[in-house]
């Protein structure tokens, strides 16, 4: 028979067996829940480095296109004031050719 005195002693190993087993789990889990957040900052980062690229290309693009716009209108205003100083040049053109013909 076992005495009392080898039981508790049996059982204060396997108290520090379970003891040392469960912070072995503990810095195991601490460990991973690092690495995972690590990981999920990371991942997230990248993500965030993605959707600023892809709003900067989308930016770009919608200026190029108003920049587009814009240009076309400028065009389009300044053939307008072009076609209308020539029409204005040609008719102070014939109206200073009829004063010199009156004059004549």
């Amino acid at each position: 028979m076992t005495s009392i005195m080898e039981r508790i002693a049996d059982a204060e190993k396997q108290a520090d067996a379970i003891l040392e087993e469960a912070n072995r789990t503990a810095r195991e889990r601490v460990t991973q829940a690092k690495n995972d957040a690590e990981e999920a900052l990371a991942s997230a980062d990248e993500s965030e480095r993605r959707q600023t690229a892809d709003a900067l290309l989308r930016a770009r693009e919608e200026g190029e296109r108003i920049a587009a716009q814009v240009t076309a209108k400028a065009r389009s205003e300044t053939d307008a004031m072009h076609e209308s100083a020539v029409r204005n040049v040609e008719d102070a053109v014939a109206s200073l050719m009829e004063r010199i013909e009156a004059a004549i």
